[in-house]
């Protein structure tokens, strides 16, 4: 039999044990190659045309993958080895050499990373078309995607991860050298020591965290790089010190705890947990990290597309929108419009804002004067359901959009002034929306039309129309073409304005997403094949417990206990490192974060608690095996 049968016949047998290892490297795979195809996709390069530099962020994040990618084989190769060592040492045993087995390990790392590959780039293939659509819909871009296999982003996946997997086969080529013959046959018997108690770091660890959330809630503008950065180091010493000495600490007080203690089959996975603290200790750390560092990545990129696509369409209500009183203008951009069928003309509006001067708090600044019959007529072409009906003269509604509610002027008074007229206002109501597309001005007042003709004053008067056409996020040409009809003194507002911003967002939401998904996987991947070869190692002490009368379900509950502290940590200080970090940027940029760190909250969760059951299921079917 040759070496390479044998390295054959090892990946088959061993397969079932690296499956979910496995799928994660399929998995980076498909992602790489998805972030190389989109570099080179000739549909995104034409619609982003002039902003091909922006793609550059898809090559930074097939760097961020593959060094990623990179630390979890070598991480795992290094693992796995652990649980082969009395295999290899029977090789050893039997007279075969090191350098031949170190060249068995080679080439099974080789074999099973070719095998990845190749079904990875096959599933990124076929899935690149769905993919981009995603990409698509968070880049708010409206065209038929067509499916293209890119032959650069298959050489360049396949250059990455040819030397990835190079790189990490030598590794584990290397790793035979580093133990004898006796250290191999012990491996499995020698039993980690249990970690010392230290209540003082155990504490510690919790107050570090602590003044870090404390520091990081003070956070503004002025302090910005030094409470980021005393937040990231209390955050990583705070984790590591918890995982190390906190949670030895509270197993612990659960052995001091007699009448739980010896419940059922407490004693056993108590200890059993205890046990096997020093080597969790540190995976654990990294877990809860990357859990804090994804969650907390996807819901600040998914808070800025949010906040950025809220807004725009707050801002531009409207197509299209500027501010003339040539009617010949409006012939133009009719015109315009009527040449483009997709982007057909649904509704348009004009009306006449009067500039005023509006005092408060002493500052002074320009706004909008409009008509309460005018606002009714806009609000209906809008399909607005609000409806303003002022009670007195003193009386006006403000619109104006603020992020912060804090800043919702309802109840206050104000003065509005012009040459010939100033009167106070009482703000019986804020709306946080604008009558017409944003322009300079940004605030408008509704008032009686009583009170707005006694402001009307022509030289003060601003005329501004406003179209709504069809399918206006594809409408680039139609854009380009009205902006050179128009004269250089009239600025247009419309609604393509502000889309590279949310282009941009979109595309990092996308990287964010996926890349989110890597780390998640990994990390399920790392705690599901760590626990199983512990399962491997724990099966004859679960024999002698089931012996001695301990049920199934008995043994089963323990498991998903013990599961659930191995699970469970990591992902609450995960989630309580993110909410600080996503409080921290509310507070410096404002944006809205309660809905999308909410939605990304719970389908990391569902999808982190979808490994912590397979783990438990996976778990109790080795341990309670008939066969030992």
């Amino acid at each position: 039999m040759t070496l390479f049968n044998i390295c054959i016949k090892n990946i088959k047998r061993n397969f079932r044990n690296y499956f979910i290892y496995f799928m994660s490297i399929v998995f980076n795979v498909i992602i790489y190659y998805t972030f190389s195809s989109i570099r080179f996709n000739e549909q995104i390069i034409n619609f982003i045309k002039g902003e091909e530099k922006a793609l550059i962020v898809f090559k930074f994040a097939s760097i961020v993958l593959f060094v990623f990618s990179l630390i979890f084989i070598w991480y795992s190769t290094s693992f796995f080895m652990k649980k082969r060592k009395r295999e290899i040492g029977l090789y050893s045993l039997f007279g075969v050499k090191k350098k031949q087995i170190g060249r068995m390990l080679f080439y099974e790392n080789i074999i099973m990373g070719m095998i990845a590959l190749g079904i990875g780039l096959l599933l990124g293939s076929i899935l690149s078309k769905l993919f981009i659509m995603i990409l698509f819909r968070f880049m708010n871009i409206l065209v038929t995607v067509k499916f293209v296999i890119s032959l650069k982003a298959i050489l360049n996946t396949i250059f990455a991860f040819g030397i990835l997997f190079l790189i990490t086969s030598i590794h584990g080529y290397t790793i035979i050298y580093r133990f004898s013959i006796i250290e191999l046959f012990k491996a499995e018997n020698v039993r980690e020591k249990e970690p010392k108690t230290s209540v003082i770091m155990a504490l510690g660890s919790i107050l570090i965290m602590v003044i870090g959330y404390i520091v990081g809630l003070k956070v503004n503008t002025n302090n910005f790089l030094v409470n980021t950065s005393i937040v990231f180091v209390a955050s990583i010493i705070g984790t590591f010190m918890f995982f190390s000495f906190f949670l030895v600490f509270i197993v612990k007080i659960l052995k001091k705890n007699k009448k739980r203690y010896y419940k059922g089959i407490n004693l056993i996975g108590i200890n059993q947990l205890s046990y096997r603290i020093k080597s969790n200790s540190i995976t654990l750390s990294i877990i809860a990290i990357l859990s804090a560092v994804t969650l907390t990545s996807i819901g600040i990129t998914y808070s800025l597309y949010y906040t950025m696509a809220k807004e725009n369409l707050i801002s531009h209500p409207f197509s299209y929108s500027y501010i003339t009183n040539d009617r010949t203008i409006d012939k133009k951009v009719e015109s315009i419009i009527s040449k483009y069928p997709e982007n057909r003309l649904l509704k348009s509006v004009e009306g006449e804002f009067i500039r005023v001067y509006q005092k408060f708090n002493d500052k002074t600044e320009e706004v909008y004067l409009i008509s309460e019959s005018k606002f009714n007529e806009i609000a209906k072409i809008r399909g607005l359901k609000d409806r303003i009906h002022l009670a007195d003269d003193n009386e006006t509604v403000l619109l104006k959009y603020y992020r912060s509610k804090d800043e919702i002027a309802t109840g206050k008074v104000i003065e509005l002034s012009s040459e010939n007229r100033k009167q106070k206002f009482k703000i019986v109501a804020h709306k946080q929306y604008y009558a017409m597309n944003r322009h300079k001005i940004e605030a408008t007042f509704v008032v009686r039309d009583n009170v707005y003709n006694k402001y009307y004053d022509k030289n003060n008067v601003d005329r501004i129309k406003g179209y709504k056409v069809e399918n206006e996020l594809n409408s680039k040409e139609m854009t380009r073409e009205i902006i050179k009809a128009l004269p250089r003194d009239v600025e247009l507002s419309y609604f393509l304005e502000n889309i590279s911003i949310i282009m941009f967002s979109g595309m990092f939401l996308f990287i964010g997403v996926f890349l989110g998904l890597v780390f998640l996987i990994a990390s399920g991947s790392i705690i599901y094949f760590k626990q199983l070869t512990e399962a491997n190692e724990e099966r004859q002490r679960y024999l002698i417990l089931k012996n001695i009368g301990v049920s199934k379900e008995e043994i089963k509950e323990s498991i998903a206990k013990q599961m659930g502290v191995i699970f469970g940590f990591p992902l609450i200080i995960g989630i309580s490192h993110s909410l600080i970090a996503n409080i921290m940027n509310y507070k410096l940029f404002n944006l809205n974060i309660k809905g999308p760190v909410i939605l990304t909250m719970v389908a990391y969760i569902l999808i982190y608690l979808g490994y912590y059951f397979l783990t438990v299921n996976s778990y109790n079917k080795i341990v309670n095996s008939k066969t030992v």
